[in-house]
């Protein structure tokens, strides 16, 4: 009889883990990539699980007896998994932000491409920012920090916890005013440069009427554009590193609400 209560036990603990890890890699930046096949995040939730499972002693941990109470249990932890994720990924599309204001200045406004990770067309300007800004999380070993962000979500909100609250909703909604504001601040050497390039153009209008200021501007701006651009690349290290620090401080925070 112990021995069917104790399996009992593991085997909702084990779900939960599941549930939880493909909630999360379902949002996570990098693993909710559209070229990343659902089976692959499947297969990577239960790899994952299998590696926490060992780590949670089963006879301490409160779990129901219920069919209705489990797949209470199964709701929350894939709504808790899915908010952490939304929470990491949305500072992340900053940069997506920023190739949206710069694309609309330097004259790339009508043109979109498919974004690899989402599937959905995004700006051409904001999609090389974004995958460079992918590239450098990897390199930093993002994908760990995520890891271990999730195993503290367990250490905090066991299977059957309550958590959420106001608090919580507000700092997602902070997470949304940090992306607007990372990502005006990232544009801000372009549009610098692209607003030095106006006040030139208009100078030059006034000095030379006769002269077709759109010819001559637009081809203009899109040089200036690209070459402040490329110019700007090395910094946005350091805008990554400080987007880094903040998805750490986001999840650090949400994960502070949850009561242990």
């Amino acid at each position: 009889m112990v021995d069917i209560v104790y399996w009992s036990k593991a085997y909702q603990l084990f779900l939960c883990l599941v549930i939880r890890t493909g909630g999360f890699l379902t949002t996570a930046p990098f693993f909710s990539s559209r070229n990343i096949q659902a089976s692959m995040r499947g297969l990577l939730s239960i790899l994952l699980a299998v590696l926490f499972l060992p780590l949670f002693p089963v006879e301490e941990v409160f779990l129901t007896d219920s069919l209705w109470g489990l797949g209470l249990m199964l709701i929350g932890d894939l709504i808790l998994g899915l908010v952490l994720g939304y929470a990491a990924s949305i500072i992340f599309s900053a940069f997506q932000v920023a190739g949206q204001i710069i694309d609309r200045q330097i004259g790339f406004g009508m043109v979109n491409v498919v974004d690899p990770q989402s599937g959905e067309q995004i700006p051409l300007v904001g999609n090389f920012l974004y995958l460079m800004a992918m590239l450098i999380f990897l390199a930093y070993n993002g994908h760990h920090f995520l890891i271990h962000a999730l195993w503290s979500s367990w250490r905090l909100v066991p299977p059957g916890a309550n958590w959420g609250g106001p608090d919580l909703v507000w700092e997602i909604l902070r997470s949304v005013m940090v992306m607007f504001i990372a990502g005006i601040e990232i544009a801000t050497p372009i549009l610098g440069a692209l607003l030095l390039a106006d006040l030139s153009l208009a100078i030059l209008a006034r000095t030379i009427p006769q002269l077709n200021i759109f010819v001559v501007g637009l081809p203009a701006k899109l040089l200036i554009g690209l070459l402040t651009l490329s110019l700007s690349v090395p910094m946005y290290g350091l805008f990554l590193q400080t987007i880094l620090t903040e998805v750490q401080r986001t999840l650090d925070i949400i994960l502070s609400y949850m009561p242990p």
